[in-house]
């Protein structure tokens, strides 16, 4: 007879994953990466916000002509879960020297979590 063992399955830490987010958030305001690389878990809204964002970065960097690849080095990330099917996450960043935050807020969207707010602080 076989035995039947019992897996316990886990959800992810979703502060890991919003720290994830949190720095390519930032890569992408600085034009390292391209917006579409978040699409997946944004909100439309959220993903039209980041989009009209770089567009005025990138504006900004050919006038003043800065093409620096920032460093970012995740330092804490923090998850709370504020409503029922909602998260909000606090990503502190160590980007080229100087200590930023990211706030995120993801709620469930359609079954699904996406990101509905994001915000460099």
């Amino acid at each position: 007879m076989l035995k039947q063992e019992t897996v316990e399955v886990r959800n992810p830490d979703p502060a890991a994953f919003f720290a994830q987010i949190g720095a390519a958030y930032v890569e992408v305001l600085a034009g390292v990466r391209r917006p579409e690389q978040l699409a997946r878990w944004l909100s439309d809204r959220t993903y039209y916000d980041i989009c009209q964002r770089v567009k005025r970065q990138s504006a900004q960097r050919q006038l003043t002509g800065t093409k620096l690849r920032p460093d970012v080095f995740v330092k804490k990330s923090q998850t709370f879960l504020t409503d029922v099917g909602a998260y909000q996450a606090v990503v502190v960043l160590k980007i080229s020297g100087s200590t930023r935050a990211v706030s995120i807020r993801a709620e469930q969207i359609h079954g699904k979590y996406r990101i509905t707010d994001i915000c460099l602080i």
